[in-house]
């Protein structure tokens, strides 16, 4: 009868290690999938393109889709903030900011004085 009441007790204490260790396990996996789906959310924002993005990821462009719309902007926008500065779109660089020396566009007494030197 002993060793019935010892294995029963064992078995307890086993399941409830068992529901403390799956409990444990089912919060890190909470947090590794909220974590990627930010990365996801992340490197979709900063590529411009989510198809890239989700391939870059391994998961399907309606799954980035969707994280864009559920995943917290603030959160987002830290995220790459703690990154640095986003590189600016492929293409060409931007254009300088243009300085007028003078007078107004059109305005032909201004741009006959520079033809002159002036």
């Amino acid at each position: 009868m002993r060793a019935v009441e010892q294995s029963a007790s064992a078995l307890a204490d086993a399941a409830e290690r068992r529901r403390e260790l799956l409990a444990k396990v089912d919060g890190e996996m909470r947090d590794a999938t909220a974590a990627h789906e930010l990365s996801v959310v992340v490197l979709a924002t900063i590529l411009r393109d989510d198809g890239l993005a989700a391939e870059l990821a391994g998961v399907d462009v309606s799954r980035v889709r969707a994280l864009r719309r559920t995943v917290d902007g603030k959160a987002v926008r830290e995220r790459i903030a703690q990154l640095g500065s986003v590189v600016p779109r492929r293409g060409r660089p931007p254009a300088p900011e243009v300085v007028s020396r003078g007078g107004v566009m059109g305005d032909v007494g201004s741009a006959a004085g520079l033809a002159d030197g002036g």
